[in-house]
């Protein structure tokens, strides 16, 4: 299988920050893969969802070096993305986040939010390039480093 193939099987995503990251930032290693799953967004074939918690994590390093057209392209990108819906964190979503922590205590509370928002819209998927979450298992975590090598 290679991700083409296992992004056809899906209807929803949802793109943590590492693969937002590298698709922006036209990373050399993993921007190649994610611009797979872009072209899916943008075909309409797949709908893709992130949350305000990627927009907080994406931001701070544009900022700091003081590239304001950088940090204007993620905002851009995650707020007007064809296909891609940026969803707020509610009381629900950080409740099941903190039942995450417990089930999984070595979980960061960012990742714990990630996934939780993803398991409450329903997503397919769970895109991310994170190797420690492959072990959690209420949603289908694809990991992009796992495509390297069929590339």
């Amino acid at each position: 299988m290679n991700l083409t193939q296992d992004l056809a099987r899906i209807k929803t995503i949802f793109i943590d920050t590492a693969p937002i990251i590298y698709y922006i930032e036209a990373n050399s290693q993993f921007g190649g893969l994610v611009r797979e799953v872009i072209h899916a967004l943008q075909s309409s074939h797949l709908i893709a969802f992130t949350s305000v918690i990627t927009l907080t994590e994406v931001l701070p390093n544009p900022i700091k070096a003081g590239n304001i057209i950088l940090a204007k392209r993620f905002v851009d990108f995650l707020k007007y993305g064809k296909n891609l819906s940026l969803l707020e964190i509610s009381s629900d979503i950080a409740e099941k986040a903190g039942i995450l922590r417990g089930k999984y205590p070595d979980l960061k509370t960012m990742d714990a939010i990630q996934i939780s928002a993803a398991m409450d819209i329903g997503a397919d998927a769970f895109l991310t390039n994170d190797l420690r979450l492959k072990r959690i298992n209420e949603v289908n975590i694809i990991v992009l480093n796992d495509y390297l090598k069929e590339e």
